[in-house]
């Protein structure tokens, strides 16, 4: 969706003579409709501008630096597949070292797209390996449809790319807006045959809900009509202001079929239609009906903002669950950037030791398992999480 800003249209902020009665529950509720819709948008927008900003800074800046770590780190990894069989190493230590070795190569699998390289690393990981690469990852696919199923009702189907976060939530939108279509449709036809029997007719509260749920349509609609007469560009002389009408006139069908309210409210401000003075005049009911509308447009803004959120976050491999906001994006990106070169130094330095001091081998891998022994322990990701997920997310 493409924000614009537009005039702010609350109740009170005309600039009275202060003589002004106060605010009733409605207009109060108004005026934070208003005010929290605002916020969203421009939370949205940020987004919106942020994570195109990022991938582009993503790819030049640290594409190049991961193609250099993976790098080391394939090399890092025939290594310790050719030490694996080295003296001196004990029977933990073996164990833990096959773990290692299958780790690093099914991330490095997933990394590449070189069929020849993904090959070789198939070929050590399930040298290591109790199962078999593409066994455990067949495992884990099916694992993660039932979870689907099981946990969420979603059926991904067998054709979902599970390597691909954009393939994953497009099928997941898609289900989900299926399940909102039929229980919709559920709804209807239960008042349907719940109207069509004397015994059984709804009850007032839910005849009250339906007729605000009318109401609040009609209002939509007739703040919609009011716009399409007076901005009608065909009855306008003025080429230029034709122009303007014309593009006037396509907001408000867009607002309009999205049933977005406050934007048919604020293009009667921009038409001169309508003033803050105008709402502050609108009686109990009908404002109570705007206020359903507005409460609706913001619910909405909230669901696309998390989905940018999420769709962000599935792109890049961040946790889904991470209190992201768009202004810390460069700055997070500026961290990852060093930090991602602070490890290509510290395995370069591994790495010349590795090559020259065989023994260093037992201590490097001593130091590895103390490492993810802690890390589990704090409940922090091992060391190369931050870089498995940025590989994962590319």
């Amino acid at each position: 969706m493409t924000i614009r800003h537009t005039p702010t249209l609350r109740i009170g902020d005309s600039g009275g003579d202060g003589g002004m009665p106060a605010l009733s529950a409605a207009q109060k509720k108004f005026n934070s409709l208003v005010k929290r819709i605002e916020s969203q948008r421009a939370l949205l927008a940020a987004w919106q501008e942020a994570v195109p900003a990022y991938r582009a800074r993503h790819a030049r800046e640290l594409e190049p630096l991961l193609g250099i770590w993976r790098t080391l780190r394939a090399e890092q990894l025939r290594l310790l597949d050719a030490g694996s069989g080295a003296k001196g190493l004990s029977k933990a230590d073996r164990a833990a070292l096959h773990d290692l070795i299958a780790d690093i190569a099914a991330d490095l699998i997933d990394a590449t797209g070189d069929d020849a390289e993904r090959q070789a690393l198939k070929e050590i990981h399930d040298r290591h390996a109790d199962e078999g690469f593409d066994a455990a990852r067949a495992g884990a696919r099916e694992a993660v449809k039932a979870v689907a199923r099981d946990a969420f009702g979603l059926d991904l189907g067998d054709d979902v790319d599970l390597d691909s976060p954009e393939d994953v939530l497009r099928r997941v939108e898609a289900q989900m807006h299926a399940a909102r279509d039929r229980a919709e449709e559920q709804r209807a036809a239960h008042h349907a045959a719940r109207g069509g029997r004397g015994g059984n007719k709804p009850g007032a509260r839910e005849r009250r809900e339906q007729e605000a749920a009318q109401q609040a349509g009609r209002s939509v609609r007739e703040v919609y009509r009011k716009l399409a007469s007076a901005l009608h560009p065909d009855r306008e002389g003025d080429p230029a202001e034709r122009e303007r009408k014309t593009a006037l006139m396509q907001r408000a069908n867009d607002a309009y079929a999205a049933g977005r309210l406050l934007d048919l409210l604020q293009l009667q401000l921009e038409a001169e239609q309508i003033d803050p003075q105008h709402i502050a005049r609108l009686g109990e009911e009908r404002l109570r009906h705007y206020n359903r509308v507005l409460a609706e447009q913001l619910a909405e803004l909230q669901r696309e903002t998390l989905g940018a959120h999420g769709a962000f976050c599935m792109e890049f491999g961040y946790d889904a669950f991470a209190p992201l906001k768009p202004a810390r994006l460069p700055a997070l990106l500026r961290a990852q950037v060093r930090d991602l070169q602070d490890d290509i130094g510290q395995l370069r330095v591994e790495l010349q030791a590795l090559r020259e001091h065989p023994a260093y081998l037992k201590r490097w891998l001593r130091q590895e398992v103390a490492l993810r022994r802690r890390a589990g322990a704090d409940g922090l990701p091992f060391d190369e999480d931050f870089l498995d997920e940025l590989l994962r997310g590319r």
